[in-house]
């Protein structure tokens, strides 16, 4: 290569015209010739990276820009971020509005002090909280039937049975029977009379068969009559306030009243739970809830009950233990506060708090799965504030911890006589259950005391 014709040619190029640069010019060129191939190499693959990658986007962004978002997307998008956003504070609200719960008597919450009180508004509460529990069972009402109840009394039946005069007839029947199995015989003891029984004798099998008649009569009219059978004195503290005691210790007092409270709220939604599951049924015979046995929050009644009697449990049980039936708040370093190992993990602390309780039901066979599912499905409420207007707010509180159930016979006396069920197969369901009060919506009713006992222990 003849340099002299390259200096001619740059010569002739004004930027060139100092020949010092001509060197280093032709320098570059050869580095140039050189790197050919490297060059074509990368130039092919930038020009697959700005073809399939750059120039794509590149032409979105150009759509979008001379398009914009459409107004049908916009809105799309901005409703989601709104329903988001309400998701968000209807959370935060209900955690709040669940506790907002009617007071029996909400001024014994309103003082700090309880030593201001007056003794009359312990007995208001208690006076609240019996009559309370007795509309609870006047207003369960379904399709069919009125109210809720208990069967027969032995009285009532006493009455029926004597008014009918079943009770000389059948007496005239088995007197040839028990001459012919001699005088020895006639103070046999279907003539031994039992208090409280139908006609002076131990049970409908010491009965004539007239006197059975009757009887099965009166009891399947009262069932046809209930929605479901019931007795205030087998729910807890029913029996506690029947005679309280307005000399105690004023912060034990109000103690009680808070307690028993959170008691009430329980049995509301045990009651509104088996209204709603017999709600278009014509009465208790063919309704999927039968009966409530109890509901209870202490271990020495609740597990006196599975397959005993009905004389071991409800009202003998709840009179002799009625001072310890109040519900407990549930601690992780007291087992002694707990009706079954909760299986939740979820004990009180900085959000909630926790108590367990206990429901026993005779359900139909074919209805205990949607008994379990209605009892622990959300329910409304009312709730009036202190400026007296009335809000329906939501709540789901009840976990199911422990299931236990047994077959019911319908012919044991002992223990349902005159309880009439119905057709179908009916089983007794035993339910230990956890019940969540979260802590924003009552903390600051919530008594001073209550509060001390629930913080934890030093060193714990």
């Amino acid at each position: 290569m003849d340099l002299s014709n390259f200096k001619s040619i740059f010569q002739k190029l004004s930027v060139f015209r100092n020949t010092s640069l001509l060197i280093p010019v032709v320098i570059v060129l050869v580095s140039i010739l050189l790197f050919i191939p490297t060059l074509l190499i990368s130039s092919e693959l930038k020009k697959k990276i700005q073809t399939e990658s750059i120039d794509k986007g590149l032409k979105q962004v150009d759509r979008l820009r001379e398009k914009g978002i459409s107004e049908e997307l916009l809105k799309k998008k901005t409703e989601q971020l709104q329903t988001v956003q309400k998701d968000a504070n209807e959370i935060q609200a209900l955690a709040v509005q669940t506790n907002q719960r009617q007071m029996l008597v909400p001024e014994i919450f309103d003082v700090n002090d309880p030593n201001k009180l007056s003794p009359l508004i312990f007995l208001q509460f208690g006076q609240k909280y019996r009559v309370g529990i007795e509309q609870l069972i006047i207003n369960a009402k379904i399709a069919g039937a009125k109210r809720a109840g208990d069967c027969p009394t032995q009285a009532e039946l006493t009455r029926a049975v004597e008014e009918s005069g079943a009770t000389t007839r059948s007496r005239m029947g088995m007197g040839r029977d028990l001459y012919d199995m001699g005088r020895s015989m006639t103070t046999a003891p279907s003539r031994t009379l039992m208090p409280g029984r139908v006609g002076g004798y131990g049970s409908t099998m010491m009965m004539g068969e007239l006197e059975r008649l009757v009887v099965d009569q009166v009891c399947k009219k009262r069932a046809e009559e209930l929605s479901f059978y019931v007795t205030p004195e087998e729910l807890s503290g029913y029996t506690f306030w029947e005679k309280y005691d307005i000399n105690i210790q004023k912060t034990q007092a109000v103690e009680d009243c808070w307690y028993y409270q959170l008691a009430y709220w329980v049995i509301e939604d045990v009651f509104d739970t088996i209204t709603t599951m017999n709600a278009g049924y014509d009465n208790l015979l063919n309704a999927p809830v039968k009966r409530l046995e109890r509901v209870n929050f202490t271990m020495d009644i609740n597990r006196m009950g599975m397959g005993m009697g009905r004389m071991m449990r409800g009202r003998a049980a709840q009179t002799t233990t009625a001072t310890d039936d109040r519900p407990k708040y549930v601690l992780s370093t007291d087992k002694q506060t707990w009706l079954t190992e909760p299986y939740t993990g979820r004990y009180c602390g900085d959000e909630i708090d926790v108590i367990h309780f206990n429901v026993v039901c005779i359900v139909s066979t074919n209805d205990f799965m949607p008994f379990i599912q209605e009892l622990c499905s959300a329910r409304e409420h009312k709730y009036i504030d202190k400026s007296g207007q009335e809000h329906t707010y939501k709540h789901n509180q009840i976990t199911v911890l422990e299931t236990n159930y047994k077959a019911v016979n319908k012919e044991d006396v002992l223990e349902y006589e005159n309880y009439r069920y119905g057709e179908s197969g009916v089983i007794e369901l035993d339910l230990m259950c956890e019940y969540i009060l979260n802590k924003k919506g009552y903390e600051d009713i919530k008594p001073l005391s209550v509060k001390t006992a629930l913080l934890p222990e030093e060193g714990a």
